[in-house]
Protein backbone atom coordinates (compact mmCIF):
# COMPACT_ATOMS: atom_id res chain seq x y z
CA UNK A 1 0.00 0.00 0.00
CA UNK A 2 1.45 3.35 -1.05
CA UNK A 3 0.66 6.39 1.09
CA UNK A 4 2.77 9.17 -0.42
CA UNK A 5 6.31 8.34 -1.59
CA UNK A 6 7.31 6.11 -4.52
CA UNK A 7 10.38 5.11 -2.49
CA UNK A 8 9.21 2.12 -0.45
CA UNK A 9 11.53 2.84 2.48
CA UNK A 10 10.51 6.49 2.78
CA UNK A 11 6.85 5.58 2.42
CA UNK A 12 7.13 2.78 4.95
CA UNK A 13 8.59 5.09 7.58
CA UNK A 14 5.93 7.71 6.88
CA UNK A 15 3.29 5.01 7.36
CA UNK A 16 4.96 3.96 10.59
CA UNK A 17 4.31 7.44 11.98
CA UNK A 18 0.80 7.70 10.55
CA UNK A 19 0.01 4.43 12.34
CA UNK A 20 0.29 6.31 15.63
CA UNK A 21 -2.64 8.60 14.82
CA UNK A 22 -4.98 6.24 16.70
CA UNK A 23 -3.01 6.78 19.90
CA UNK A 24 -2.46 10.53 19.70
CA UNK A 25 1.19 10.47 18.61
CA UNK A 26 0.56 11.67 15.07
CA UNK A 27 -1.96 13.38 12.85
CA UNK A 28 -2.51 12.33 9.24
CA UNK A 29 -2.80 15.88 7.94
CA UNK A 30 0.40 16.92 9.68
CA UNK A 31 2.25 13.86 8.37
CA UNK A 32 1.23 14.54 4.78
CA UNK A 33 2.18 18.20 5.17
CA UNK A 34 5.62 17.14 6.42
CA UNK A 35 5.92 14.73 3.48
CA UNK A 36 5.37 17.51 0.94
CA UNK A 37 8.47 19.27 2.31
CA UNK A 38 10.67 16.22 1.77
CA UNK A 39 12.71 15.68 -1.36
CA UNK A 40 12.27 11.98 -2.21
CA UNK A 41 15.37 9.98 -1.35
CA UNK A 42 17.06 12.89 0.45
CA UNK A 43 17.63 11.96 4.09
CA UNK A 44 18.69 15.49 5.04
CA UNK A 45 15.43 16.96 3.80
CA UNK A 46 13.61 14.19 5.70
CA UNK A 47 15.36 15.18 8.91
CA UNK A 48 14.80 18.87 8.31
CA UNK A 49 11.08 18.54 7.55
CA UNK A 50 10.25 16.33 10.52
CA UNK A 51 12.44 18.17 13.03
CA UNK A 52 11.24 21.63 12.02
CA UNK A 53 7.60 20.60 12.29
CA UNK A 54 8.28 18.90 15.63
CA UNK A 55 10.08 21.99 16.93
CA UNK A 56 7.06 24.13 16.13
CA UNK A 57 4.78 21.68 17.94
CA UNK A 58 7.08 21.79 20.96
CA UNK A 59 6.85 25.59 20.97
CA UNK A 60 3.05 25.43 20.75
CA UNK A 61 2.95 22.84 23.54
CA UNK A 62 4.88 25.07 25.92
CA UNK A 63 2.62 27.99 25.05
CA UNK A 64 -0.51 25.90 25.66
CA UNK A 65 0.91 24.65 28.94
CA UNK A 66 1.53 28.18 30.17
CA UNK A 67 -2.06 29.03 29.32
CA UNK A 68 -3.37 26.06 31.27
CA UNK A 69 -4.51 24.08 28.20
CA UNK A 70 -3.04 20.82 29.41
CA UNK A 71 -4.89 18.49 27.04
CA UNK A 72 -3.79 20.53 24.04
CA UNK A 73 -0.22 20.65 25.35
CA UNK A 74 -0.22 16.87 25.82
CA UNK A 75 -1.23 16.32 22.21
CA UNK A 76 1.44 18.67 20.89
CA UNK A 77 4.11 17.02 23.03
CA UNK A 78 3.13 13.49 22.04
CA UNK A 79 3.14 14.27 18.33
CA UNK A 80 6.44 16.12 18.64
CA UNK A 81 7.84 13.03 20.39
CA UNK A 82 7.08 10.88 17.36
CA UNK A 83 8.09 13.43 14.73
CA UNK A 84 11.46 14.01 16.42
CA UNK A 85 11.98 10.24 16.60
CA UNK A 86 11.28 9.83 12.91
CA UNK A 87 13.42 12.84 11.98
CA UNK A 88 16.62 10.93 12.70
CA UNK A 89 15.58 7.58 11.24
CA UNK A 90 17.90 7.81 8.23
CA UNK A 91 20.85 9.05 10.31
CA UNK A 92 21.13 6.04 12.61
CA UNK A 93 24.29 4.87 10.85
CA UNK A 94 26.41 7.29 12.93
CA UNK A 95 25.87 7.38 16.69
CA UNK A 96 27.73 10.68 16.89
CA UNK A 97 25.62 12.42 14.24
CA UNK A 98 24.06 15.65 15.49
CA UNK A 99 20.88 14.76 13.59
CA UNK A 100 20.51 11.58 15.66
CA UNK A 101 21.63 12.85 19.05
CA UNK A 102 19.67 16.10 18.95
CA UNK A 103 16.47 14.54 17.60
CA UNK A 104 16.58 11.67 20.07
CA UNK A 105 17.12 14.02 23.02
CA UNK A 106 14.26 16.24 21.84
CA UNK A 107 11.97 13.23 21.45
CA UNK A 108 12.66 12.11 25.02
CA UNK A 109 12.22 15.62 26.39
CA UNK A 110 8.85 16.03 24.68
CA UNK A 111 7.65 12.68 25.97
CA UNK A 112 8.73 13.58 29.50
CA UNK A 113 6.82 16.85 29.19
CA UNK A 114 3.67 14.97 28.15
CA UNK A 115 3.72 12.52 31.08
CA UNK A 116 2.16 14.75 33.78
CA UNK A 117 -0.87 15.40 31.57
CA UNK A 118 -1.64 11.84 30.46
CA UNK A 119 -5.03 10.37 31.45
CA UNK A 120 -3.31 7.47 33.24
CA UNK A 121 -0.09 7.32 35.29
CA UNK A 122 3.16 6.78 33.38
CA UNK A 123 6.53 7.08 35.06
CA UNK A 124 10.12 6.71 33.95
CA UNK A 125 11.27 3.24 35.02
CA UNK A 126 14.89 2.13 34.80
CA UNK A 127 16.21 -1.39 35.32
CA UNK A 128 19.84 -2.23 36.04
CA UNK A 129 20.79 -4.87 33.50
CA UNK A 130 23.94 -6.93 33.21
CA UNK A 131 25.41 -4.46 30.70
CA UNK A 132 24.03 -1.20 32.11
CA UNK A 133 20.70 0.47 32.84
CA UNK A 134 17.73 -0.16 30.56
CA UNK A 135 15.59 2.96 30.44
CA UNK A 136 11.86 2.79 29.87
CA UNK A 137 8.39 3.63 31.11
CA UNK A 138 5.83 1.99 33.35
CA UNK A 139 2.13 2.62 32.84
CA UNK A 140 -0.59 1.68 35.32
CA UNK A 141 -4.36 1.62 34.82
CA UNK A 142 -6.39 4.48 36.29
CA UNK A 143 -8.16 4.11 38.59
CA UNK A 144 -5.84 1.51 40.04
CA UNK A 145 -7.65 -1.78 40.70
CA UNK A 146 -7.77 -3.07 44.25
CA UNK A 147 -6.10 -6.31 43.20
CA UNK A 148 -2.64 -6.75 41.67
CA UNK A 149 -2.65 -6.13 37.94
CA UNK A 150 -1.44 -8.22 35.00
CA UNK A 151 1.46 -6.66 33.15
CA UNK A 152 2.87 -6.59 29.61
CA UNK A 153 6.60 -6.09 29.04
CA UNK A 154 7.67 -4.86 25.61
CA UNK A 155 11.26 -4.25 24.52
CA UNK A 156 11.98 -2.31 21.36
CA UNK A 157 12.89 -3.65 17.94
CA UNK A 158 15.82 -2.81 15.68
CA UNK A 159 15.23 0.91 15.39
CA UNK A 160 12.52 1.95 17.84
CA UNK A 161 12.67 3.69 21.21
CA UNK A 162 10.95 3.18 24.54
CA UNK A 163 8.97 6.34 23.85
CA UNK A 164 7.66 4.80 20.64
CA UNK A 165 6.08 2.10 22.81
CA UNK A 166 3.45 4.59 23.99
CA UNK A 167 0.61 2.98 21.97
CA UNK A 168 1.08 -0.20 24.02
CA UNK A 169 0.84 1.83 27.23
CA UNK A 170 -2.46 3.32 26.05
CA UNK A 171 -3.92 -0.03 25.00
CA UNK A 172 -2.80 -1.78 28.18
CA UNK A 173 -3.91 0.86 30.68
CA UNK A 174 -7.30 1.12 29.03
CA UNK A 175 -7.82 -2.61 29.56
CA UNK A 176 -6.70 -2.70 33.18
CA UNK A 177 -3.13 -3.87 32.52
CA UNK A 178 0.17 -2.37 33.56
CA UNK A 179 2.77 -2.10 30.79
CA UNK A 180 6.50 -1.53 30.58
CA UNK A 181 8.19 -0.32 27.37
CA UNK A 182 11.98 -0.28 27.52
CA UNK A 183 15.22 0.06 25.57
CA UNK A 184 17.38 -3.05 25.83
CA UNK A 185 20.87 -3.59 24.39
CA UNK A 186 21.21 -2.06 20.93
CA UNK A 187 17.97 -0.09 21.26
CA UNK A 188 17.06 3.57 21.79
CA UNK A 189 18.89 5.30 24.61
CA UNK A 190 20.77 2.16 25.61
CA UNK A 191 22.47 2.33 22.21
CA UNK A 192 22.45 6.07 21.47
CA UNK A 193 23.61 7.24 24.91
CA UNK A 194 25.37 4.26 26.52
CA UNK A 195 26.75 2.61 23.36
CA UNK A 196 25.56 -0.82 24.50
CA UNK A 197 25.18 -2.91 21.36
CA UNK A 198 22.66 -5.53 20.32
CA UNK A 199 23.14 -9.03 21.71
CA UNK A 200 21.47 -12.33 20.77
CA UNK A 201 21.20 -13.91 24.23
CA UNK A 202 18.07 -12.23 25.51
CA UNK A 203 17.55 -15.13 27.89
CA UNK A 204 20.11 -13.16 29.94
CA UNK A 205 18.54 -9.74 29.32
CA UNK A 206 14.97 -10.32 30.50
CA UNK A 207 15.40 -11.74 34.06
CA UNK A 208 16.44 -8.46 35.76
CA UNK A 209 13.56 -6.66 34.01
CA UNK A 210 11.13 -9.32 35.24
CA UNK A 211 12.58 -9.16 38.76
CA UNK A 212 12.30 -5.37 38.95
CA UNK A 213 8.66 -5.35 37.86
CA UNK A 214 7.66 -8.33 39.99
CA UNK A 215 8.93 -6.53 43.09
CA UNK A 216 6.43 -3.67 42.65
CA UNK A 217 3.24 -3.94 44.75
CA UNK A 218 0.80 -3.19 41.88
CA UNK A 219 2.20 -5.99 39.69
CA UNK A 220 0.85 -9.54 39.74
CA UNK A 221 4.00 -11.62 39.36
CA UNK A 222 1.99 -14.61 38.16
CA UNK A 223 0.49 -12.69 35.22
CA UNK A 224 3.42 -11.07 33.42
CA UNK A 225 3.41 -11.31 29.62
CA UNK A 226 6.25 -10.61 27.20
CA UNK A 227 5.38 -8.90 23.92
CA UNK A 228 7.88 -8.64 21.06
CA UNK A 229 7.15 -6.68 17.89
CA UNK A 230 9.27 -6.26 14.77
CA UNK A 231 12.80 -7.43 15.69
CA UNK A 232 11.32 -8.05 19.11
CA UNK A 233 9.65 -10.99 17.42
CA UNK A 234 13.07 -12.65 17.63
CA UNK A 235 14.21 -11.20 20.95
CA UNK A 236 11.08 -12.10 22.92
CA UNK A 237 11.02 -15.85 22.13
CA UNK A 238 14.74 -16.09 22.87
CA UNK A 239 14.12 -14.32 26.18
CA UNK A 240 11.09 -16.49 27.00
CA UNK A 241 13.18 -19.62 26.48
CA UNK A 242 15.12 -18.68 29.60
CA UNK A 243 12.31 -17.23 31.73
CA UNK A 244 9.94 -19.86 33.10
CA UNK A 245 7.95 -17.33 35.16
CA UNK A 246 6.21 -15.75 32.16
CA UNK A 247 2.45 -16.24 32.01
CA UNK A 248 2.26 -15.67 28.25
CA UNK A 249 4.23 -14.64 25.15
CA UNK A 250 3.07 -12.63 22.12
CA UNK A 251 5.24 -12.05 19.05
CA UNK A 252 4.48 -9.99 15.94
CA UNK A 253 5.88 -11.13 13.63
CA UNK A 254 7.36 -14.28 15.08
CA UNK A 255 10.94 -14.86 13.94
CA UNK A 256 12.65 -18.23 14.13
CA UNK A 257 16.07 -17.84 12.54
CA UNK A 258 17.15 -14.29 11.69
CA UNK A 259 20.64 -15.28 10.58
CA UNK A 260 19.28 -18.01 8.33
CA UNK A 261 16.82 -15.54 6.79
CA UNK A 262 19.71 -13.20 6.02
CA UNK A 263 21.64 -16.00 4.30
CA UNK A 264 18.58 -16.68 2.15
CA UNK A 265 18.67 -13.07 0.95
CA UNK A 266 22.38 -13.01 0.08
CA UNK A 267 23.86 -14.12 -3.25
CA UNK A 268 25.13 -17.72 -2.97
CA UNK A 269 28.70 -16.63 -3.70
CA UNK A 270 28.65 -14.41 -0.61
CA UNK A 271 27.08 -17.05 1.60
CA UNK A 272 30.02 -19.31 0.79
CA UNK A 273 32.44 -16.60 1.98
CA UNK A 274 30.83 -15.65 5.32
CA UNK A 275 33.49 -17.47 7.35
CA UNK A 276 36.37 -16.54 5.06
CA UNK A 277 38.97 -14.32 6.74
CA UNK A 278 40.46 -12.32 3.91
CA UNK A 279 40.46 -8.71 2.69
CA UNK A 280 38.89 -9.93 -0.54
CA UNK A 281 35.90 -11.53 1.21
CA UNK A 282 35.37 -8.46 3.39
CA UNK A 283 35.51 -6.21 0.31
CA UNK A 284 32.98 -8.41 -1.48
CA UNK A 285 30.51 -7.94 1.36
CA UNK A 286 31.16 -4.21 1.66
CA UNK A 287 30.44 -3.83 -2.05
CA UNK A 288 26.77 -4.27 -1.10
CA UNK A 289 26.92 -0.78 0.40
CA UNK A 290 27.25 0.67 -3.10
CA UNK A 291 23.56 -0.17 -3.66
CA UNK A 292 21.56 2.56 -1.89
CA UNK A 293 18.67 0.42 -0.58
CA UNK A 294 21.21 -2.08 0.80
CA UNK A 295 23.22 0.75 2.28
CA UNK A 296 20.10 1.93 4.12
CA UNK A 297 19.50 -1.64 5.28
CA UNK A 298 22.97 -2.56 6.48
CA UNK A 299 24.63 0.56 7.91
CA UNK A 300 22.17 1.28 10.76
CA UNK A 301 22.08 -2.40 11.70
CA UNK A 302 25.87 -2.62 11.64
CA UNK A 303 25.87 0.35 14.00
CA UNK A 304 23.38 -1.31 16.35
CA UNK A 305 25.57 -4.42 16.46
CA UNK A 306 28.86 -2.55 16.74
CA UNK A 307 30.01 -4.23 13.53
CA UNK A 308 32.72 -2.53 11.46
CA UNK A 309 31.96 -4.35 8.19
CA UNK A 310 29.01 -5.98 6.47
CA UNK A 311 30.70 -9.35 6.82
CA UNK A 312 31.11 -8.83 10.58
CA UNK A 313 27.43 -7.94 10.81
CA UNK A 314 26.32 -11.01 8.86
CA UNK A 315 28.52 -13.23 10.99
CA UNK A 316 27.08 -11.79 14.18
CA UNK A 317 23.54 -12.25 12.88
CA UNK A 318 24.05 -16.02 12.63
CA UNK A 319 23.86 -16.10 16.44
CA UNK A 320 20.35 -14.64 16.30
CA UNK A 321 18.38 -17.83 16.13
CA UNK A 322 15.60 -19.45 18.13
CA UNK A 323 16.57 -22.89 16.90
CA UNK A 324 16.93 -25.13 19.97
CA UNK A 325 15.44 -22.32 22.07
CA UNK A 326 11.84 -22.25 20.84
CA UNK A 327 11.29 -25.74 22.23
CA UNK A 328 12.17 -24.48 25.72
CA UNK A 329 9.35 -21.93 25.87
CA UNK A 330 6.79 -23.15 28.38
CA UNK A 331 4.09 -20.47 28.44
CA UNK A 332 1.06 -20.08 26.13
CA UNK A 333 2.13 -18.20 23.02
CA UNK A 334 0.42 -16.12 20.34
CA UNK A 335 2.49 -16.03 17.16
CA UNK A 336 1.53 -13.43 14.57
CA UNK A 337 2.55 -12.92 10.98
CA UNK A 338 1.30 -10.94 8.00
CA UNK A 339 0.53 -12.09 4.49
CA UNK A 340 2.38 -9.10 3.00
CA UNK A 341 5.29 -8.73 5.43
CA UNK A 342 8.48 -8.58 3.35
CA UNK A 343 10.63 -8.57 6.49
CA UNK A 344 9.36 -11.69 8.23
CA UNK A 345 8.96 -13.79 5.05
CA UNK A 346 7.03 -16.55 6.78
CA UNK A 347 9.22 -16.78 9.87
CA UNK A 348 6.16 -16.66 12.11
CA UNK A 349 4.84 -19.95 10.78
CA UNK A 350 8.25 -21.57 11.29
CA UNK A 351 8.40 -20.38 14.88
CA UNK A 352 4.89 -21.64 15.63
CA UNK A 353 5.75 -25.06 14.22
CA UNK A 354 8.69 -25.43 16.62
CA UNK A 355 6.88 -24.44 19.80
CA UNK A 356 5.83 -27.14 22.24
CA UNK A 357 3.82 -24.85 24.51
CA UNK A 358 0.12 -24.10 23.82
CA UNK A 359 0.29 -21.99 20.68
CA UNK A 360 -2.13 -19.93 18.61
CA UNK A 361 -1.17 -18.56 15.21
CA UNK A 362 -2.75 -15.62 13.38
CA UNK A 363 -1.87 -14.21 9.97
CA UNK A 364 -3.10 -10.66 9.44
CA UNK A 365 -4.34 -9.72 5.98
CA UNK A 366 -4.64 -6.77 3.64
CA UNK A 367 -8.36 -7.40 3.52
CA UNK A 368 -8.75 -6.28 7.14
CA UNK A 369 -6.70 -3.14 6.51
CA UNK A 370 -3.68 -4.60 8.31
CA UNK A 371 -1.24 -4.89 5.44
CA UNK A 372 2.51 -5.02 5.97
CA UNK A 373 5.11 -5.32 8.70
CA UNK A 374 3.52 -5.14 12.16
CA UNK A 375 0.17 -4.52 10.47
CA UNK A 376 1.30 -1.30 8.82
CA UNK A 377 -1.03 1.58 9.61
CA UNK A 378 -3.52 -0.63 11.48
CA UNK A 379 -1.81 -1.25 14.80
CA UNK A 380 -5.22 -1.14 16.49
CA UNK A 381 -6.13 -4.35 14.63
CA UNK A 382 -3.13 -6.08 16.17
CA UNK A 383 -3.75 -4.75 19.67
CA UNK A 384 -7.39 -5.79 19.63
CA UNK A 385 -6.51 -9.35 18.62
CA UNK A 386 -3.56 -9.57 21.01
CA UNK A 387 -5.31 -8.29 24.11
CA UNK A 388 -8.46 -10.33 23.48
CA UNK A 389 -6.25 -13.42 23.27
CA UNK A 390 -4.43 -12.36 26.40
CA UNK A 391 -7.68 -11.81 28.32
CA UNK A 392 -8.75 -15.36 27.45
CA UNK A 393 -5.33 -16.81 28.24
CA UNK A 394 -5.18 -15.13 31.64
CA UNK A 395 -8.85 -15.92 32.29
CA UNK A 396 -9.86 -12.26 32.32
CA UNK A 397 -12.54 -12.35 29.65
Amino acid sequence: MKLFFDDATFDGQLQRTVAKCDHGMANAGECLTIATAIEPGDRDSWHRAFSEFASELRRKAAEAERAGHTVTARGYYLRATEYFRNASFFHRDDLDADELQESYAASRECFAAALPNLPFPVTRFEVEGADGPYGGYLALPDPAPEEAVPTVIMPGGYDGTAEEGYPLLVEAAGRGYAAHSFDGPGQGGTLYEQRVFMRPDWENVLPPVFDALASLPPIDESRITLLGRSFGGYLAPRAAAGESRLAALIVDPGQYDVGGAMKDRLPPELVERIAEDSPEASAAFDALLQVEPLRQLFLPRMTAHGAATVQDYVRSLLEYTNEHYAERIGCPTLVCDNETDLISTGQGQRLAEHLRSPTDFVRFTAGEGAEGHCEGMAAVVFFARAFDWLDRTLSRG
